[in-house]
């Protein structure tokens, strides 16, 4: 039950919040562009939720093949079907306040290759924003996190898990219901993933602080 709430919120809250519904993400990172680059470096777009692009029988039987690539001005991720291009995804990184904080903004341009030879998470430039934004928020949050206790960060998971905020099934049997339940989960999930990152708990899905429990579960 630990590693679902860890799970949901870098999903559920970071998707919400980074803009993944509203096809847009702009943050302002408090680190100067060459920590935010290196951090941005080390993202793996493959090992992100559903392991995006890594079954070819869901492409065509093409296998997509991710690189990346850093410049003075941010980084990009290229997302390749055979010859083609499915997809870039691009982090823009810009100096702020003299260098010592950095704008991120991030955008994805389709490439030539068709749809049928494409992973689904890189068909549509909207779902491949929101699979973007979500890995951007989880490295950024990552990279600005303070030193926090890991009991102390265990402990607020296990009292999460004991509140249940998914346990709220009044309103599920009308479709503005179940729209009303997610919106207050959402913003309960976005509550909980502040209070976290406050007391220097990652909420990164593969964070260090969380592999223990998923393990336990997997015994």
């Amino acid at each position: 039950m630990v590693t679902f709430i860890a799970l949901g919120l870098a999903l559920v809250g970071g998707a919400y919040f980074a803009g993944a519904f509203d096809h847009r993400y702009v943050r302002t990172v408090d680190r100067p562009p060459s920590e935010v680059r290196a951090a941005l470096d080390q993202l793996d777009i493959s090992g992100q939720p559903g392991a995006p692009g890594t079954d070819p029988a869901r492409s065509g039987g093409i296998a997509s093949l991710i690189t990346h690539e850093t410049s003075a001005n941010g980084v990009t991720w290229t997302v390749h079907s055979g010859d083609k291009v499915a997809t870039q995804m691009i982090a823009d990184l810009v100096p702020v306040d003299e260098g010592h904080k950095t704008q991120v903004t991030a955008h994805v341009v389709r490439g030539d290759a068709p749809d049928d030879f494409v992973a689904p998470a890189f068909r549509s430039t909207g779902i491949t924003l929101g699979l973007f934004t979500m890995a951007l928020e989880d490295r950024l949050n990552t990279l600005t996190l303070p030193a926090g206790d890991p009991a102390r960060c265990q402990q607020m998971l296990e009292d999460l898990a004991a509140r249940d905020p998914w346990n709220n099934a009044s309103h599920r049997n009308s479709t503005s219901g179940a729209m009303g339940d997610t919106a207050k989960t959402v913003i309960q999930l976005n509550a909980i993933e502040a209070e976290l990152r406050r007391n220097g708990c990652s909420t990164d899905r593969n964070a260090e602080g969380f592999r223990p429990a998923r393990k336990e579960m997997i015994r």
